[in-house]
């Protein structure tokens, strides 16, 4: 894994770990997607890995949303509980 993605993934993940020892009962993420791409299917580089990092302290993703930014990027809301 890159370093970057590395970087975002232990940052949510100690978050997700936070909100856990708080007691918490759902975890909001937002996870940002700057646009890359040409417009092709595959795979979104950086939020599996931010997704993984917060599944593997156990919460399980439940729903998610997304919007387009301003500059056409992916804003994404993922709920996990």
């Amino acid at each position: 894994m890159g370093f970057i993605k590395q970087a975002k993934a232990e940052i949510i993940g100690k978050e997700a770990t936070r909100a856990i020892e708080e007691g918490r009962t759902i975890f909001l993420a937002r996870i940002n997607n700057p646009r890359t791409d040409a417009g092709f299917s595959g795979s979104v580089s950086g939020i599996a890995e931010q997704i993984e990092a917060i599944e593997e302290v156990g919460w399980r993703l439940d729903q998610l949303s997304y919007v387009r930014d301003k500059k056409d990027g992916i804003e994404g809301y993922y709920l996990f509980r």
